[in-house]
C-alpha cells in the first residue's frame, strides 16, 4: 500500500491527478491508473470498469475510504476515485 501512496502523492504533487467520480469519466482516455475506494457506487464503478478494461487502462482498488483516499492526494474532501496520467505508472 506504501507504493500507491507514493505514486497519489507524487501525482498529486505533479497535477497529473483528477478526482471524483464525474472528473474522470470526463478524463478517462488519457488515464494512466484509476484508483477506487470502497465509498464508490455500484453505477460509477460498472461504468468505469467497463471503460477501462476497453482502454486498457489499470485499476487499483484501494482498501481504505474515500476521505483517506483524498488524503493521499493531498486534498481536503472526500473523493471515491482517482485518475492519475502519468508514464511513471
Amino acid at each position: 500500500m506504501k507504493v500507491i501512496e507514493k505514486a497519489l502523492r507524487d501525482a498529486a504533487n505533479n497535477n497529473s491527478v483528477k478526482c471524483g467520480t464525474k472528473e474522470v469519466m470526463k478524463s478517462i482516455k488519457g488515464s494512466n491508473l484509476i484508483v477506487i475506494s470502497k465509498s464508490i457506487d455500484n453505477k460509477a464503478l460498472q461504468y468505469l470498469e467497463e471503460h477501462a478494461v476497453s482502454m486498457g487502462i489499470k485499476i487499483y482498488q484501494f482498501e481504505g475510504n474515500s476521505m483517506q483516499l483524498g488524503k493521499y492526494c493531498g486534498k481536503p474532501f472526500r473523493t471515491s476515485v482517482v485518475s492519475i496520467k502519468s508514464d511513471q505508472i
